[in-house]
Parts: C-alpha cells; structure tokens; sequence
C-alpha cells in the first residue's frame, strides 16, 4: 500500500499505501533511473454536475477528513486473478497519523488452510496466502519491508510530496479529502441498487464508484469502489479493479479490502505505547538493507 505521492505502476495487488494502502512491489517506486518518479500530472478536466445526495456525502466526508488526526484498524485484503483464477489472501492491520505517516502490515490470515478452493462465477479458483510484508511511511521516507527475507529498502520521498501531499498518493480513500479535489481527479457516482450496488443512506451505507481522472491513477487501476459507514465516514471496504480485461466482469485482477474495528483518534495513552510502541519506528535490527544507492529526497519541480 503506498503512503506517498509516485506516479508509478502498481502492480494487480494497492495502490491500499495505506491508507492508502498500496501494494506494490518496492522496485516499482521508483522511476526506471532509479530515483522518485515525478509529481503526477492530472488528465483532460472534466466538470461533474452533482446531484444533492452526492453532494451532501462528498461535503461530509470532507469535513471527516479534516478532523481526522488518526486512524488505525484492521484489514482483509483479497487479491483476485481471473486469467490465472488464484485469489492471494492476507491480513493485518494499518495506522495513519496526520499529516504524513502511514503503515499497514500484511501476513498470512490465521488460521488459513493450504489447498483451499472455491468456485467463483462458474469458475474455480486457488485460494493462496499472500507474503507477509510491511510498508512504513515516517513523512520523509518508505520503508519496504519483506518479512519472509528479512529484507527492506528505503525510498526517499520528493521534498514536495511530503506532508500533507500524502493525500495526493494513489488511494486516498482513507483519509477523506475535499470535495474540490474528489471532483478534479475522479468521476464519482451513487451506487444503488439500480447500478448493482448496495448505497443506501437511510441504512447507513454509501457506496461510491470511482473512475481516474488522473493519469497516475488510470495506470493503477481502471475503476474503485469506495463503501462508507454513513454515521462516521469510515471505510468499510475498497474495490480496485486493475488496467487490462473486462471492467464489468472485475477486469484481469481485482484487489479488495475489508476494514474492520477502524478507529479516528483514538488516545494510545502511556500503556500502548510501552506495549506496542511507536507504529512508525520500523524496528529493522536484523534485516538487511537492500536500497541500492542512498539518495536524499530532492524538490521534484
């Protein structure tokens, strides 16, 4: 899942940092010269005339964000290929501190029986446990982390993608962010059950689908579907359907997280921290570093 604002390729895993959350592999951050890749540019603009529901919940949801210091919870991530017919499970937790600090781990859900399979659209698919991995935003850098190795790099982030540019990454769902920039970068629509969704406000579920505007976003994924808790904003789940294949049928491969005991500013308090530390301190004492060159962050104008 990726924190921090690279205008790069993901992979069919996030786009999940975390909060974005993203998923991609450590050498795809960087640009093909080895350093940051620039500041991502937006597509043809397109005004959106908003009808008054959807303009309530993007108002609202705004106003989530701005008062969102922390969030921290737990997530099910599915990974779907439809040309292979595999599904990759994992699980963990994540934990986002304003203005510019994220994690999310991910492991092999407990408990997960090996050979496991289940029929999916008349297809059956392999079911998988993905590889643990951690990826940690400390607002200066990405720490990419492969648990199974024992291995991490480091990526700088661009001086001018620090700070509160961290909602500019590529999944900024999470965070909540103004309505002025949800209309700029996606086409947003309800979507009801007349779509085949399940928005329904007065039972407290939004359900939005989102199309890229941006081309950093289109190269990561061709369409989103964002469910919120209608009461507080929170996620509730996130659909990624990635470029390539039918976007109807859930495209070539799918990714999808499911968010559970998310909490906003919650007060770890002196006994979570000496239990559980500070979340953003990597702890990387018998890893090896596989960064292959050190580069400090630079101005990417």
């Amino acid at each position: 899942m990726k924190f921090c604002r690279f205008n790069v390729t993901l992979p069919s895993s996030v786009a999940l940092c975390l909060f974005v959350i993203s998923t991609t592999s450590s050498s795809d951050v960087l640009a093909q010269n080895g350093q940051p890749a620039s500041t991502p540019k937006p597509a043809a603009r397109i005004t959106q005339a908003l009808n008054p529901e959807l303009d309530h919940i993007l108002n609202n949801w705004e106003k989530a964000g701005d008062f969102t210091k922390k969030l921290e919870g737990k997530h099910k991530r599915y990974i779907y290929d439809h040309v292979f017919m595999v599904e990759k499970w994992s699980e963990g937790e994540f934990y986002y501190e304003s203005p510019d600090k994220g994690r999310i781990d991910l492991e092999a859900p407990s408990n997960f029986t090996e050979g496991q399979k289940r029929a999916r659209n008349g297809k059956e698919y392999a079911i998988q446990k993905d590889k643990p991995e951690r990826w940690i935003c400390d607002g200066k850098q990405v720490f990419a982390i492969d648990e199974d190795r024992k291995e991490y790099q480091r990526l700088p982030i661009p001086v001018d993608s620090q700070g509160e540019n961290i909602v500019d990454g590529p999944l900024p769902f999470l965070f909540g962010i103004s309505k002025e920039k949800v209309i700029a970068r996606y086409n947003v629509t309800l979507h009801t059950a007349e779509t085949g969704g399940r928005h329904n406000l007065e039972a407290g579920v939004i359900h939005l689908k989102v199309k890229p505007l941006w081309q950093q976003d289109a190269a990561n994924w061709q369409q989103a579907e964002v469910m919120l808790d209608a009461r507080s904003y929170l996620p509730t789940a996130i659909r990624l359907i990635h470029p390539g294949g039918n976007v109807e049928t859930g495209g070539n491969n799918e990714t999808v997280y499911v968010f559970e005991n998310v909490t906003r500013n919650a007060d770890q308090g002196i006994v979570g921290v000496l239990w559980k530390g500070d979340p953003f301190d990597p702890r990387l004492r018998g890893y090896k570093e596989l960064t292959q060159t050190s580069m400090e962050p630079t101005s990417i104008k």
